[in-house]
This record gives C-alpha cells, structure tokens and sequence, in this order.
C-alpha cells in the first residue's frame, strides 16, 4: 500500500473521526489540568497552613472553630478528600476515645466515606496521585482500627486489606511526600507488635508482608519533624507506643508535657500524661489541675480516670487511704457503664483497692481485686503486679 492510497479520503466520516480526535485531545488535556489544579493541597503552603490551623482547633476540642477553617478550606478546594478528612478527625476528638458510639461512629465514618470516595475523584480511581494515595489509604485506615475497636473484625481486615495496596504504594514516597512516613511507620510497628498484642488477628495476618519494629519507631519520629499535615499525630502516635507498647513511659513523657500545653483543652492527651507519671511509684509529680479537670468533666470516661488518679495521689502522696478508696470507687462507678475503653484507669482503681484491702486484712476483698485486674487489664505491668500481690496475700 503506497502512502498516498494508505490516507484516509476525505469525508463526512474523516471529518467526524478527527473532530473527533480533536475533541478527545482537549477533553485529555483538559482533565490533566483539572486534576493538577484538584491536587493542590502538598504542593501549596497556603493551604497546608490552612489545614494546620484547622487541626490545631481538632486537637484543641475547638469543633466549631475547626469546622470554619474546613469551610475556608472547601472554598479554595470543593471535592478535595482533604475537606472530608478533617470533618472526620474533628468528630473522632470530639468524643475520643468513645468512637464506636453508632451515633458517633456513623458520622465519622461517613465522612472517611466521602473521603474515599473523593480521593477516586482525584486521579479518575487510578490510585496513582500522592495525595489520592494518602487520603484514601488514612481514611480505611481509621476506619480498619475502629472497626477493631469495635470487635468488628472482618470488617476491619477488609478495610485494611483494601488499604494495604496503598500502603504498599506509600512506601515509595516517604521521599515525595513525608507525611507517608507516618503511615509507612505505623504499619511496619504495628504490623509486629498489634498482633503480639491481639492474637486473634495472627492467622488472618498472613497475607501482609512483614513489618520492622526499629524501622517504624525511626519513621514515625522522623514525620514528627518532617510532616506536612500529621506532625502532631506523629507525636500522639509515639507517646502511645512508649505507654502502651514499649513500657518506656519516661520517652512518652517527653511528647505529652509538650501537646499537653499546646492544646489544654484535650483531656485525652492530659490523661495520657498522667498516665506515664503513675509507673514511678509515687505520684508527687502528677498535675493536680489536670486531675481535677478530668474528675469535674462531664464525660464518664473521664471522670474515671480523673478519680483513678486522685485515689492513687491519696494513696501514694498524702497517704489518706480512707479517701483513695472512696475516690477509687467513685471511679469504677464512673466506669460502669462503658465498655471496652477504660481498662487502664478501672485496673489502676482495682489495684489501688487491692492494696488497701491487703494492708488491712481483708484478703478475700484484696483478692478479688487483684482478679479483677487480671481478668480486665490489656497491661503486662498491670497483670504483673496483680499476679506478684496475689501471691503475697
């Protein structure tokens, strides 16, 4: 076939096949603008200082004013998954750590819906765009660890299944992006040390590849000063990890004294603090305006850790053991009636009681205590000093 008889004659038919071809060129060139200009989030200080000023107001328990630098927010980024996530974040400190509420947990997973669902917008569901990637992937993420919270198991694993793809994706661009290094970090800790911690999930863990211990601490600190968007949770991460994880809550300290002052309004975080003051052995360093905080808070949770802490500070400081029972059982009446949350503060309320009932002969009361602990504690150093007084009595 010469040249010449190889083109195409020149018709209606050609006419339309290359409008045709024009017009396909432009809607191409068109989307790739679109999809650049949607993806403006990494890339733009204005907007990172944006959502930094947004999530200052999250952990601060600031919801409305959070709420009005996510409006500003959407204006400069209409369908972004940023926008979504934050709503989100702001309803899961809102009442953290009681998330798996249904009222609760249906807005807050309705929003990491609209988050996926926005982040397919981005790049046309290619998963291929950074930040496609990391909104996608941080929205089934949180929504894998509360349906684990929420003894939904299966529905955790095929949350965590569909993100592992865009975790697997991430950890190419801790370079790019350093916020992936958060996430990056958290899966290769706790891809080690979750089921260490929670059996059940071993066998159905199979199929994900190994983790690194040493490698996800080293991440995770490094997005503590890397991070353009999850600096703070960074920290909030470790401080968790050395208290509950690692048993090193000297380093947990280092991180809470400093999210305690930026954001006093987060009680969760201020009793976190305190919780890594009570492994000294006495409590003499322990704030007593956070402890008073938590114990006048209207919310349940906190009033059992608020009166935990105050019976162990009559306990252990002003040694007025009359009035530390009376505030440890003030505490676990608190506690009654929330499940699954709280273990630390009832167990420190039971090992208090235990101590007292041992030192004053009631064996039989001390001893169901300490049963107590053991039966509700998820800390090795709780259900370790239940087991050695259990064998004093």
């Amino acid at each position: 076939m010469t040249k010449a008889s190889a083109k195409l004659p020149f018709n209606k038919y050609n006419d339309i096949y290359l409008k045709f071809k024009l017009k396909s060129g432009l809607t191409a060139i068109f989307l790739s603008v679109v999809l650049h200009a949607q993806a403006q989030l990494f890339d733009s200080p204005k907007n990172i200082a944006l959502v930094r000023t947004g999530i200052d107001y999250i952990y601060n328990i600031q919801p409305d004013s959070a709420e009005l630098y996510i409006v500003k927010l959407e204006h400069k980024l209409p369908n972004h998954p940023c926008v979504p996530m934050l709503r989100a974040l702001n309803v899961l400190w809102t009442h953290i750590p009681v998330v798996s509420v249904d009222s609760v947990f249906r807005d807050f997973s309705q929003h990491l819906r609209e988050c996926i669902r926005l982040s397919a917008h981005l790049d046309g569901g290619r998963q291929e765009h950074p930040e496609a990637i990391f909104f996608e992937m941080s929205a089934r993420g949180l929504l894998a660890e509360y349906y684990a919270d929420a003894g939904q198991y299966m529905k955790a694993l095929s949350e965590a299944g569909k993100a592992y793809d865009l975790i697997k994706s991430g950890f190419e661009l801790t370079d790019q992006v350093p916020d992936f290094l958060l996430t990056t970090g958290v899966y290769n800790y706790f891809r080690e040390k979750y089921p260490e911690k929670h059996p059940v999930y071993k066998p159905l863990l199979w199929f994900f590849r190994a983790g690194d211990v040493e490698l996800g601490l080293a991440q995770i600190t490094a997005a503590t000063e890397r991070a353009l968007l999850t600096q703070v949770e960074a920290y909030v991460y470790l401080a968790y990890i050395y208290l509950r994880y690692e048993y090193k809550p000297e380093k947990a300290q280092r991180f809470l004294w400093e999210l305690a002052k930026k954001y006093p309004n987060n009680f969760y975080i201020k009793a976190k603090l305190l919780e890594s003051l009570t492994p000294k052995g006495d409590f003499e360093e322990a704030p007593m305006e956070y402890i008073k905080e938590l114990k006048q808070s209207d919310r349940p949770y906190y009033q059992l850790a608020g009166n935990s802490f105050y019976g162990l500070y009559l306990e252990q400081v002003t040694l007025e053991v009359g009035r530390a029972a009376d505030f440890y059982r003030k505490a676990l009446a608190s506690g009654s009636q929330i499940v699954g949350h709280g273990t630390y503060y009832k167990s420190l309320a039971h090992l208090g009681l235990g101590r007292i009932a041992a030192k004053q002969g009631d064996t039989a009361e001390a001893e169901y205590h300490y049963e107590q602990v053991l039966e509700i504690t998820e800390t090795d150093t709780f259900r370790k000093k239940a087991e050695r007084l259990l064998k004093m009595l």
